[in-house]
């Protein structure tokens, strides 16, 4: 799926239920490009490389595919202990919205939970 936005951004998702995808995600943009390893939706390393053969700067993270979750508990115990509400990393409205996204995309490629049928 090809989106557009009126600034004249694009963004390209591809998906597939017959084979087994890398995973891994590239946002590129005038100053940088930044690539994320294997599973973009879990721990992992990633790149950051400057446009025009700058600056590269490499995070290294051990990969566990169900790490994210002990993170986001992690996150959400100091938010507690700290009286917020709300994550100020990742407030619960970015939340809701990336939810929405991602069954807008769901909606357009046809996908359909068991539960919603």
């Amino acid at each position: 799926m090809l989106f557009s936005w009126q600034n004249g951004m694009q963004g390209l998702l591809n998906t597939t239920l017959f084979s087994n995808t890398p995973g891994g995600a590239v946002v590129a943009g005038r100053q940088a490009t930044l690539t994320i390893d294997g599973q973009f939706y879990a721990p992992g390393g990633f790149t950051l490389a400057a446009s025009q053969g700058g600056q590269v700067l490499r995070w290294e993270e051990p990969r566990n595919r169900y790490d994210q979750l002990f993170w986001q508990a992690e996150h959400f115990a100091w938010c507690i202990g700290q009286g917020v509400q709300d994550s100020p990393l990742r407030p619960l409205s970015r939340v809701l919205q990336n939810l929405q996204v991602m069954d807008e995309v769901r909606r357009q490629v046809g996908a359909v939970f068991n539960e919603e049928r």
